[in-house]
């Protein structure tokens, strides 16, 4: 095919330096050539083949019922009254090296937004590529109690994460609140992961907006469930998300390191979010946790211990 052009055209296309223009001159010349009449029927049978799953994709509901995973089958929810948040269903799993779940249980528990004092701000880079990350909030109440809300890709029984899955309306989105020494302990202490707990730079106030909207967003989630998408909606740039409704252009709509989530922290710092006046490589230093998750293991005041000498 492209021989037959250069012979046709030899001062056109000999030097190869075809640019976008020549590219669809080559396309039509085609198109209206009888030998190549092939190439237009497959070329229509692509495009109607494309928009019939564009279509099929936009309307593909993310479904309610399935047979998930056991940390991600039960769906929780919060009852917001004036200062007081009630919340059903905390996980506080434990896991065994391969992962599963040898401790399955869940709490319910009171929060009082009067106390809610700072957020915390979570970072694991996977180990397989130092560019992509989970990061997740704990918030922190002066009475002694820590909340953390992750926001997942919600998975059937064998069913694993893709991200090229997560591009398409493969895993609906959850919410997940819990205890930190679930979340934090797992990567920290069962895959020994780096794991950062960064301390963020914003007032009470601020913070309780924070969690408010993140909770009511967890309740719509439990009555229309949408779906996770590893480009708009996934837990880094949903907490971004949240992050501007709060303070409206805090972070940028569209970023590389919202992309490449590992590098979501340097984003933070950048954009004044952590508390902290080192250099991003300095602060990962500093905030670094796993080593201390595993020296205190699981202890009643993990929560506290964890953060002694990074305040």
């Amino acid at each position: 095919m492209w021989l037959f052009l250069i012979v046709k055209h030899p001062k056109k296309y000999y030097n190869n330096d075809i640019n976008l223009v020549d590219v669809i001159y080559i396309l039509k010349t085609m198109l209206f050539m009888k030998r190549f009449r092939w190439f237009k029927y497959l070329y229509l049978f692509l495009l109607l083949n494309l928009l019939g799953f564009g279509l099929w994709q936009y309307y593909l509901t993310a479904p309610m019922n399935g047979d998930w995973q056991p940390h991600i089958a039960i769906m929780p929810t919060a009852e917001i009254h004036d200062n007081l948040v009630e919340i059903t269903n905390v996980r506080n799993f434990r896991y065994s090296a391969e992962e599963d779940a040898s401790v399955v249980n869940y709490y319910n528990q009171s929060y009082d937004l009067d106390k809610l004092s700072r957020i915390w701000y979570i970072n694991e880079p996977f180990t397989e590529t130092k560019s992509a990350a989970h990061t997740f909030l704990s918030f922190e109440f002066s009475d002694g109690k820590y909340l953390t809300i992750s926001i997942e890709a919600r998975k059937l029984k064998g069913q694993d994460y893709d991200i090229v899955k997560g591009l398409f309306r493969t895993y609906p989105l959850m919410y997940i609140v819990a205890d930190e020494r679930d979340t934090i302990m797992v990567r920290a202490n069962v895959r020994k992961n780096n794991v950062y707990l960064y301390p963020v730079k914003t007032t009470p106030a601020k913070a309780r907006l924070v969690l408010i909207d993140m909770l009511e967003t967890m309740n719509d989630l439990a009555i229309h469930p949408r779906w996770y998408n590893t480009l708009t909606a996934n837990c880094t740039s949903l907490i971004a998300h949240h992050v501007n409704r709060v303070t409206p252009h805090k972070l940028p709509f569209w970023s590389w390191q919202l992309l490449l989530t590992g590098h979501a922290d340097e984003l933070a710092l950048e954009a004044g979010l952590l508390d902290t006046d080192l250099d991003i490589n300095s602060a990962r230093d500093k905030y670094r946790i796993t080593e201390r998750s595993i020296e205190i293991g699981d202890v009643e005041n993990y929560s506290q211990l964890i953060r002694e000498g990074i305040r």
